[in-house]
């Protein structure tokens, strides 16, 4: 399975409605969130320090947006994907460098 399918994958889980097409902003914020706990769960904590602007960023551009998440606590919300992580992918280790969207598709670069 690609990087890309798993992050999808798992950022489908914090969205209300995973089957809807979500803002760009939602998008983009699950995909970070994804980003962070990803790298977490093996111990590699650089995006855990910068991702609060660039989520602020996305909640000025849709002041909405948490309606469209099931939760809304960032330290809740990273938590429960470094479990569902190590649950799901376990073996998994590679390390995000990049992740992103392009139109129509996930962009991952990993090392």
């Amino acid at each position: 399975m690609k990087l890309s399918a798993k992050l999808l994958d798992l950022a489908k889980t914090l969205l209300r409605s995973p089957d809807s097409v979500p803002s760009t902003e939602a998008a983009h914020a699950a995909l970070l969130f994804v980003h962070v706990a990803w790298n977490k769960s093996l111990g590699n904590l650089d995006a855990l320090t910068q991702y609060g602007k660039m989520l602020s960023e996305f909640e000025d551009s849709n002041p909405a947006l948490w309606n469209e998440f099931k939760e809304t606590d960032h330290d809740s919300i990273i938590q429960s994907l470094v479990l569902l992580k190590q649950q799901r992918y376990p073996e998994d280790n590679r390390v995000i460098v990049v992740c992103g969207m392009r139109p129509g598709r996930i962009h991952v670069e990993w090392q």
